[in-house]
């Protein structure tokens, strides 16, 4: 299923995050964020935005599911007051009041649309992803390419 891989990968991009944090590495170890990174990260924030919308609308307020995902993206790319965790906050916010003003009703259209969210959030969550396992720290079977 398509939305476990997007789910997977963004969970891997929040661990690898998650551990940049530790005192124990050293500053080095990670490689600079460039403006790609920047612009991946706000788009999967507005992705991330826009299915939190569509789900809201077929499931009520209480359904919080891609706002979790939203939470645990700014927990691990953007812990502190800033530029970046703005630019997040911000991203998801438009891609909520985007997707509300064009699905007024729950219905084909809207879940698909979700799903569409779902399918380009896992390509982004992929090149993050790469910001912190670059291709030849990954591993293939049971060599390093």
């Amino acid at each position: 299923m398509k939305k476990k891989r997007f789910h997977a990968l963004l969970l891997s991009l929040a661990l690898a995050a998650g551990t940049s944090a530790l005192p124990a590495l050293p500053q080095g170890n990670l490689p600079v964020r460039g403006p790609d990174y920047f612009r991946d990260a706000a788009d999967l924030a507005a992705l991330l935005g826009g299915a939190h919308a569509v789900r809201v609308l077929c499931n009520g307020n209480e359904d919080q599911y891609w706002r979790r995902y939203m939470a645990d993206l700014l927990k691990y790319e953007a812990p502190e007051p800033g530029n970046l965790r703005s630019s997040l906050v911000s991203a998801f916010n438009d891609g909520y009041t985007e997707v509300s003003r064009e699905f007024r009703v729950c219905d084909g259209r809207a879940v698909e649309a979700e799903s569409r969210f779902a399918r380009r959030g896992e390509e982004i969550a992929g090149r993050l992803a790469t910001h912190y396992f670059p291709k030849n720290e990954r591993r293939s079977g049971g060599r390093f390419e």
